[in-house]
């Protein structure tokens, strides 16, 4: 089986730039080799002069590596926003943060395309169209992540993925979205986040199978837990998702390079010693 590379997420944007370096010792000591490339340092890279050089002496002195990345994300930056003018600075911005990521190694570059509307297929289509060449110039795949509404389920994503056909354009299967989806016989649709039923319109349609569905497209994943019913990037084994099942169903997948931690480590007060432990066990599973 081929071998597939673990980086660690961290909430930098809450780390003061002082503390950093130790955030990132404690990494190395615990056998951490990759982190993430988070969409805030992202945006500092853009925006920030002399940030690239700061965070490359980061990584330097204590022997990490940047894998990959999350892309930027939000109102400014989703595929499908209608802001004609914002349009044009979230392509360019795009971009950039792909020069940056190919600069650091990373292999992906994740993005989201945007809360579902009516008709957003077509701006999706239109940025696709100029940021997938922009990702194959740099070497770096750039990915579509799956969520919880309409528009960025399995199925709504084959559409793109489909009609865009690339090695440089792939999806990352967000774990903790895919549970909230998932269709388990005892889940309850009363107990669903009021977000998640506003986004259905109160007609949740879940997914059975996520990886079988996307398994030719996926090139890496975001793994974190829940309830099954709200997004709360919980430490995998606190939450419902059937680990055991996925993990090896994701290293199935012909195109995975990577797995990722996305717990929020901060919120849960989860050490770096418990998040390397947890997700070493997890890269075992067979």
């Amino acid at each position: 089986m081929k071998e597939v590379q673990l980086s660690h997420f961290y909430p930098w944007k809450m780390v003061p730039d002082t503390l950093v370096p130790l955030v990132m010792q404690e990494f190395a000591d615990n056998g951490a080799k990759n982190l993430v490339l988070i969409e805030a340092w992202v945006e500092r890279l853009i925006r920030e002069p002399g940030f690239y050089s700061k965070v490359r002496n980061w990584l330097r002195a204590c022997g990490l590596n940047i894998f990959e990345c999350h892309g930027l994300w939000g109102q400014a930056y989703d595929l499908n926003i209608t802001d004609r003018p914002r349009r044009k600075g979230m392509i360019e911005d795009h971009k950039m943060g792909l020069a940056y990521a190919a600069e650091f190694g990373c292999k992906t570059y994740t993005v989201h395309i945007g809360p579902y509307y009516p008709g957003m297929e077509k701006p999706i289509c239109e940025a696709l169209e100029q940021l997938i060449p922009e990702a194959e110039k740099n070497g770096v795949v750039f990915a579509i992540e799956n969520g919880f509404d309409p528009g960025n389920s399995p199925d709504a994503l084959l559409q793109y993925l489909k009609k865009f056909p690339s090695e440089y354009f792939g999806c990352c299967l967000d774990t903790g979205h895919a549970n909230v989806m998932d269709a388990r016989p005892d889940k309850k649709m009363e107990l669903y986040a009021s977000y998640v039923k506003n986004n259905w319109n109160n007609d949740i349609r879940q997914e059975p199978d996520p990886i079988g569905k996307l398994s030719d497209y996926l090139v890496t994943s975001h793994l974190h837990d829940n309830d099954g019913y709200s997004d709360a990037h919980m430490l995998p084994g606190t939450g419902t998702a059937p680990w055991d099942k996925w993990i090896p169903a994701l290293k199935k997948c012909p195109r995975l390079v990577s797995l990722q931690n996305e717990t929020g480590a901060l919120n849960y007060r989860v050490s770096v010693r418990k998040l390397c432990a947890t997700f070493d066990d997890l890269m075992k599973l067979q």
